[in-house]
């Protein structure tokens, strides 16, 4: 009996430890604020909607979701410092599609990147438009590249950095048609419209955020879209594959998380984010609208399939133009 009498308080006093670790286990989630961390400036075009977003997620999943800027290294510190996260949903990061697709064929630390992440939900499209200023003498893209073509090493154009999806578009426009022209980088979209409004640079090639307004208010005028589709702001532009390309860019604003990150709650964020992304009345989707960029959804095991299905193209790309 007394030999039972021990088992038996042996028994209860286990019981009293685990209850509570088990019911730490089993919390739902999230049970404390999330962290989305973007390897870029505060104010630019992706931290903006970033924001945006955050804030309806958190209406969604009952946690305060707080955008953290740390900027370096074409966004691959923001990148690492999410890889190194746990995989508890508590840490996420902003990823663009050229961390993935161009960055690991030119910095080794970058190699890896999409094996080493959980995608959740892309939010927007990247677009690009390649500009020059109203009184540029180019009013066509047709005039743009002809002037180029006999013209060799005399045009410049500006990008928000070397490797990044406007670069190796441009580059293999330029290695198709023959053409010599300098490429310039600057730091940011910012920087690189301010150097063409300046008159430093010939043309730019940058997104919505960066050019919309200016070119609304007739400061700047579209030669021609990158993308797929004519921008509405500009419509007489042509597209890259209207322009004769059989390739144009290919760049999604995405959500990502560590590397086995639990399905449930991938899931759950993937929901949340969803929910904003796909209504044309949230904040989010307004927001967007104002700034003229292009909402679109892809949940994140489709957009994984994708650009494993395109990585090896860029490879060649990347390899053919000899950038390193």
């Amino acid at each position: 009996m007394e030999l039972f009498g021990r088992a038996f308080a042996a028994l209860v006093f286990a019981t009293v430890l685990a209850g509570p670790r088990s019911a730490v286990a089993q919390a739902p989630y999230p049970n404390k604020p999330i962290t989305i961390i973007i390897g870029w400036n505060a104010g630019a075009q992706a931290d903006v909607l970033l924001r945006v977003l955050a804030q309806e997620m958190s209406k969604e999943v009952g946690q305060p979701i707080v955008v953290t800027n740390k900027p370096g290294a074409a966004g691959l510190l923001g990148l690492q410092a999410v890889k190194n996260a746990p995989p508890d949903g508590y840490t996420l990061g902003f990823s663009v599609s050229s961390n993935y697709l161009i960055a690991p064929f030119l910095n080794p630390e970058a190699a890896g990147m999409l094996e080493n992440s959980t995608q959740i939900a892309c939010f927007f499209d990247y677009q690009f438009a390649l500009v020059v200023r109203s009184d540029a003498p180019w009013k066509t893209w047709a005039e743009f590249k002809d002037y180029a073509k006999r013209n060799p090493g005399k045009v410049n154009y500006a990008t928000s950095g070397v490797g990044t999806t406007q670069h190796i578009i441009f580059e293999r426009v330029a290695e198709k048609e023959g053409i010599q022209w300098t490429h310039i980088a600057y730091k940011g979209g910012n920087e690189t419209i301010q150097g063409l409004v300046g008159g430093h640079i010939d043309a730019a090639i940058q997104g919505p955020g960066d050019v919309v307004a200016l070119l609304r208010d007739g400061r700047l005028r579209m030669l021609m879209s990158l993308d797929d589709a004519r921008w509405e702001v500009a419509p007489n532009a042509p597209t890259i594959v209207e322009s004769g390309y059989d390739f144009s860019a290919y760049s999604k604003a995405c959500l990502h998380g560590p590397k086995d990150m639990p399905e449930a709650i991938r899931a759950k964020l993937e929901a949340a984010a969803a929910k904003f992304i796909r209504d044309p009345a949230s904040a989010y989707s307004e927001k967007a609208k104002s700034m003229g960029v292009s909402v679109t959804y892809i949940d994140g095991k489709t957009y994984t399939k994708q650009i494993q299905n395109r990585a090896e193209g860029f490879r060649t790309i990347i390899g053919t133009l000899g950038l390193k």
